[in-house]
């Protein structure tokens, strides 16, 4: 009893304590051997001591010549032993200690980067090779779905519609769409089922990374995926299904506070959702925000998206048109597109055509110009969803990329606007996401008292920064907390 009393440690190895309360009964020599035995099964299971320590120690206990005398001595330095070495290798010690520690996590993914599933119960088709009827399947991303004899049939399916003066979007009538696995990452780790479309890989480097640290899929690291065609305001069950998501993560691991790291709109959502919190309840549950090449000012690549159509470079297999056709319903399509109030005034004129220029401030003009009038209402409606972006005040690792061309100006000949695809003016970023945009959160340090880690990834595009090694050996320092995180890191071109 004072054994457990004293070294409440022990509790969770009670075969060994069973042998130091039998070993009083065993003769001088097995004594000997079994504490021997003993010691060394405790050292190396922790692997606290360097080796030559252990050795120093091991050859004392042999040499003693107070073997016999001392040998409730020697039972009493093991179990302190034990006790410090335990300590080393605890893996519940607050954050602020600088021993490894697996704080928990949470994955966000961004738009496009969940997989959406839809069931079908339609009265009429846009054709008569669409079917009307078919039970669960994978609508986003489905390659059968975007081939051109079925694409017109995809765009029907996916689309959203309103009711006049009502902002909340709905599915066409008779499809039903769902997220599956909400808490794991087994919708968000590869875009499709059978991770064999162009760019499928999308959070299965990261997820990978954190399983060798120890990390477990659906314990302590869990995902949010979601139905990225609509926006944080949309979408209040999630926000509370995040809370619960991020609670049970600190409370199922003693009371350590999450990580939450986003990818793209995936931080606009985070952000979203923690300017909403109490700042207590984030002191309490949130370690730290990692926020990875987020459009936080928005990018002209999605204003391309709705003026002409966005294929990712697959415009000889994919409809741009139709594409363009169901990016329209979209509400995070606008949540998406460069911020009025905080885009720069020296690139505020992101489309020009051989009969006029449009900037941020001319939306309505250009959105009338392009037969767009209801994305207009829609702008009104999201645009503008993330407020002022001030601070969130919690701890953020800012990483973003730069030095590869993205988007400035889309450059259109009056004649064929908006029809025809631009010519780009490119400026610097990740081949989607302004640097200046995807950066924006250093603006934060000015604000809050929480550090705000600049982490510069130059030559990284959009997607492919979760594959990069140095990304995933940064986050393996947040999560595990191996050292102190200085707050700028610049890496070469990587």
């Amino acid at each position: 009893m004072f054994i457990y009393s004293s070294f409440p440690e022990l509790e969770a190895f009670p075969v060994k304590i069973t042998c130091l309360m039998y070993v009083c009964m065993l003769s001088e020599i097995a004594k000997y051997f079994l504490l021997l035995s003993l010691y060394i099964n405790l050292c190396l299971h922790f692997f606290c001591l360097p080796r030559f320590q252990l050795t120093l120690l091991l050859t004392s206990i042999i040499n003693s010549s107070k073997m016999r005398a001392g040998f409730t001595t020697y039972c009493i330095a093991i179990i302190a032993l034990y006790s410090r070495c335990s300590q080393g290798k605890d893996f519940h010690k607050d954050a602020g200690s600088d021993s490894p520690i697996r704080k928990p996590v949470v994955l966000v993914p961004g738009v496009l980067g969940t997989r959406l599933q839809a069931k079908i119960n339609l009265t009429e088709s846009p054709g008569w090779f669409c079917p009307k009827v078919h039970d669960w399947f994978d609508l986003w991303l489905n390659l059968d779905e975007l081939v051109p004899w079925h694409i017109s049939c995809w765009v029907y399916e996916i689309s959203m519609h309103y009711k006049p003066g009502n902002r909340q979007p709905m599915n066409t009538p008779g499809v039903d769409t769902r997220v599956q696995d909400f808490g794991g990452t087994s919708a968000f780790e590869f875009l499709d089922k059978n991770h064999e479309a162009p760019g499928s890989p999308y959070f299965s480097d990261i997820v990978e990374s954190l399983n060798k640290l120890g990390y477990t899929r659906r314990d302590d690291l869990k995902g949010l995926p979601f139905d990225w065609r609509i926006t944080p305001s949309l979408n209040e069950s999630l926000l509370m299904n995040l809370t619960k998501l991020i609670e049970d993560n600190y409370y199922q691991h003693s009371n350590r506070r999450v990580v939450i790291i986003g990818h793209s709109m995936g931080n606009m959502l985070i952000y979203y959702y923690l300017k909403r919190q109490p700042q207590a309840w984030k002191d309490k549950f949130i370690d730290s925000f990692v926020s990875i090449n987020s459009p936080y000012l928005g990018s002209v690549k999605a204003m391309k998206a709705i003026i002409s159509g966005e294929t990712e470079g697959h415009d000889e297999i994919l409809n741009r048109l139709k594409m363009r056709e169901s990016s329209r319903t979209f509400p995070s399509s606008f949540l998406l597109l460069p911020k009025t109030s905080l885009w720069p005034e020296d690139k505020s004129v992101v489309v020009a055509t051989t009969a006029r220029n449009y900037t941020v401030h001319d939306y309505k003009a250009l959105f009338k110009d392009i037969n767009c009038e209801k994305c207009w209402e829609l702008y009104n409606y999201f645009g503008d969803e993330l407020g002022d972006l001030s601070a969130p005040n919690v701890e953020v690792h800012c990483v973003y990329s730069s030095q590869l061309p993205t988007a400035d100006i889309l450059m259109y000949d009056a004649d064929s606007f908006p029809d025809d695809a631009p010519t780009l003016k490119m400026g610097s970023g990740d081949t989607t996401v302004n640097t200046f945009s995807s950066s924006y959160c250093l603006n934060w340090r000015a604000e809050q008292s929480q550090p705000v880690h600049d982490v510069s990834l130059p030559g990284n595009d959009h997607v492919g920064i979760l594959m990069n090694s140095t990304l995933i050996d940064y986050i393996g320092n947040v999560v595990m907390h191996k050292s102190s995180i200085p707050k700028r890191l610049k890496f070469d071109h990587l």
